[in-house]
């Protein structure tokens, strides 16, 4: 696998890299911050939000 055909596997991936390392914890810290709790968690739910939407984006071509 060559480093150009491993780029444009990555590029193809950013929204759901971007969903999981940014939104997520995002999510889950803003959270904590407003004192909200869900049942499993606060970074799992941000894990299931971001990932869902990241997978929206990845699809749609456009996060909105």
């Amino acid at each position: 696998m060559s480093i150009a055909s491993l780029m444009a596997a990555v590029a193809k991936l950013l929204p759901l890299i971007f969903a999981v390392g940014f939104l997520a914890p995002l999510i889950s810290q803003s959270l904590t911050a407003i004192g909200w709790s869900v049942p499993f968690g606060n970074l799992s739910f941000g894990l299931a939000v971001a990932i869902g939407w990241g997978l929206i984006a990845q699809f749609k071509g456009r996060w909105i």
